[in-house]
């Protein structure tokens, strides 16, 4: 029967010594035919700074049925007429219960003492002896945790080597660890130990370095199948400080093949597009010189003229097409040496030699695909020519300057400037546009930039545009 009621006085020694800060409430399970020895024990429990709420039983019946829910500890008489501790010791153990036995008896021998011990039991105690009590308590609930804590760990390590097991076994790398030796420690599943022992790339040089390591390595399989297997090798130690080498391959035969596959697709490519750029040059060479043809047969200079400058733009997009023939990048040129080739046969073309006017170029290294290159390339001819016709009149000197900037590798900014004669007095530039500059807006409009120009000491055209 349960005897709740309020402790006795504890002394500050007996907390000491049980190592209680204030009284620990826990649930105690009596087996004893005595009630007044039940009391004598709870008595002595709360002296011991315990404040126990407990029930004494003295049949199997009321012990069984008072195992759910389970008590914090069981204080057990040896011999009862109903029930001895050592039945009650089995049937909470049948139970898989993991709550601590105290034998509590008037009269124990030591044989006795010893088989209950070995049978499971936390402690005994004589119950003249009951001062021992409060500590038999304290000891025999640090076991009882540290056993619980003992199992958890092992259930613990137990679930993460099944985990491990599976992984490794359900993993696609082959996965081993050899010892210093170059013995085979471990291997998953993925591939045979014969396998595994072949791939000894740079196991040596591990060991000695302390170093990981990387290493691409073909091996035959039992079947007769050469693999490309990615390995990386990495040293460590287990728990008794063995030095081992870990080992994880992947499988890359199918990637070594689609990237053959790849870089043969993408030769074949090149070489059509080199092909491509060759024909396209060969033909625009052909208009060009179709123009030219037709420009020398005319005998009207306004005729002439503008055949010329359709032949210039003609020229500068076959120059372009000739700098990409045979070019590493196949579809984006370097817009610099571009400009001064294009510039340099303008010069030729209009036979202004540089002692008369100078060219002079300030570019930042900008690279553009084909969709930018050819209107940035036609832009760049229209103002040069613009400059080279009516900047420098009657062989005036000067100079004409090209700059292109790129400072944030998107914007794009063209420039080409000139510090000749400028336009004539009373010119409106937006009301008086030649070819040439209708030519120059619809290519800004095409590459969705910006265009205009100021007449300060000479012309100043500029173009903005966003590089893609």
């Amino acid at each position: 029967m349960e005897q709740p009621g309020p402790p006795p006085a504890t002394s500050h020694q007996t907390l000491a010594t049980a190592g209680l800060a204030r009284p620990m409430r826990l649930t105690f399970l009596i087996l004893e035919d005595r009630p007044e020895d039940a009391e004598l024990v709870v008595h002595e429990l709360r002296r011991s700074g315990f404040d126990p709420v407990w029930q004494r039983v003295e049949t199997e019946r009321d012990y069984l049925a008072h195992l759910d829910p389970p008590p914090d500890i069981i204080l057990a008489d040896y011999n009862m007429p109903e029930l001895d501790a050592g039945l009650a010791l089995q049937l909470l153990q049948d139970r898989r219960l993991s709550v601590p036995f105290i034998v509590v008896s008037g009269n124990i021998g030591e044989d006795v003492a010893v088989a209950m011990m070995q049978q499971g039991a936390a402690d005994y105690l004589l119950k003249d002896r009951l001062v021992r009590l409060g500590p038999a308590v304290t000891r025999a609930l640090q076991q009882n945790k540290l056993l619980a804590d003992k199992r958890t760990a092992e259930e613990e390590l137990k679930a993460s080597e099944a985990r491990f097991d599976s992984f490794m076994r359900h993993s696609p790398a082959l996965a081993f660890i050899k010892d210093e030796t170059g013995q085979l420690v471990y291997v998953n599943d993925t591939s045979s130990p014969a396998v595994a022992s072949g791939l000894g790339a740079a196991d040596r040089s591990v060991f000695e370095s302390g170093q990981a390591y990387q290493v691409t390595e073909e091996v035959t399989t039992p079947g007769g199948h050469i693999r490309q297997l990615l390995s990386f090798r990495f040293p460590f130690s287990d728990a008794a400080g063995r030095r081992l080498l870990g080992g994880v391959s992947v499988d890359i035969t199918e990637q070594k093949h689609t990237e053959a596959a790849l870089s043969a697709a993408l030769a074949a490519k090149d070489a059509l597009l080199q092909e491509l750029q060759h024909r396209v040059k060969n033909n625009l060479q052909t208009i060009s010189s179709l123009l030219n043809m037709q420009a020398e047969s005319l005998s009207d200079p306004s005729s002439r003229q503008a055949l010329r400058e359709a032949q210039g733009r003609v020229q500068s997009m076959a120059l372009i097409h000739e700098q990409m023939y045979g070019h590493k990048q196949v579809d984006e040129l370097e817009f610099g040496d571009y400009a001064r080739r294009l510039t340099s046969d303008l010069f030729d073309s209009f036979g202004i030699s540089s002692e008369t006017v100078r060219l002079r170029f300030d570019c930042d290294p900008v690279s553009l695909k084909m969709d930018q290159m050819i209107p940035c390339g036609l832009i760049l001819n229209e103002l040069v020519t613009n400059s080279l016709k009516y900047a420098f009149p009657e062989g005036r000197t000067g100079e004409i300057v090209v700059s292109i900037r790129c400072p944030d590798r998107a914007h794009v900014t063209l420039q080409v400037a000139d510090n000749g004669i400028g336009p004539p007095a009373g010119f409106d530039s937006k009301q008086s546009k030649s070819m040439g500059l209708r030519i120059v807006e619809i290519l800004a409009r095409q590459l969705g930039g910006i265009f205009h120009q100021e007449s300060s000491r000479g012309v100043t055209s500029v173009m903005a545009f966003m590089k893609h």
